[in-house]
């Protein structure tokens, strides 16, 4: 006779969170600075991502939208998608029980992080979050992989192809090949050669033009410089 199998409910089961790792890049046009957001947590006491636990037959899409929508107080079009950096599933993350965090990057303009709830802390040179002595659980972790991913898709040297002008879309358009570069430079954590960028650049780019004659800065200090847009995907 075939044993009976036992039954999925007799196998333990660990919670599961989603925590956001949200991106933005303040001031683009004049002083970027990549910055992530950071929220003060009551139980437990600390700080920490945003995020919350998968609740009974949730998706989690679902989660991450309701996360976005109750804990940090905005809501995203439908061209931002979150990205899943990886799970963390260190059986010993969180001291109240045995929760894995299915970690997302989300990178937004800072246009829409207006009434967010939480900090907008700036990233160091080195990936941590300045000023910030240790978040909870292994939170410091999901920072380092979310800006190690943003990174990797802003470096352009030592790659050929594949990278696009601000591919997260953290400035508004137009914008000069010289604010381009700041918030290249600003993701990165360091200089870019300006030549070697703009060379790089343009291809992916088109100029603005106003009544048949090339759109130019305004406003800004130094020289009148051409303004650009994307391309369109």
């Amino acid at each position: 006779m075939t044993p009976t199998p036992p039954s999925l409910d007799s196998y333990p089961r660990p919670g599961i969170t989603v925590d956001l790792a949200i991106l933005t890049v303040t001031d683009a046009d004049t002083e970027p600075v990549l910055r992530m957001l950071v929220q003060d947590r009551d139980s437990p006491a600390g700080r920490a991502l945003p995020g919350g636990f998968v609740r009974e037959r949730a998706t989690i899409a679902e989660t991450t939208l309701d996360v976005l929508a109750r804990k940090v107080g905005i809501s995203l079009d439908g061209e931002v998608q979150p990205r899943l950096l990886r799970l963390f599933d260190d059986p010993d993350r969180d001291d109240r029980s045995w929760v894995m965090s299915a970690a997302h990057a989300v990178s937004l303009p800072e246009s829409a992080l207006t009434g967010a709830k939480g900090d907008l802390v700036p990233v160091g040179r080195n990936g941590d979050l300045e000023g910030e002595a240790g978040l909870l659980f292994d939170h410091d972790e999901i920072v380092a992989a979310a800006v190690a991913d943003v990174r990797e898709r802003y470096e352009f040297r030592g790659r050929s192809v594949g990278v696009a002008p601000d591919p997260d879309g953290f400035m508004p358009e137009p914008f000069t090949l010289h604010q381009l570069r700041r918030v290249h430079e600003a993701v990165v954590g360091d200089e870019m050669h300006k030549d070697n960028f703009n060379r790089r650049m343009k291809d992916e780019l088109r100029t603005v033009t106003q009544r048949g004659q090339v759109a130019v800065s305004s406003g800004l200090r130094g020289r009148p410089a051409t303004l650009y847009r994307r391309l369109p995907n």
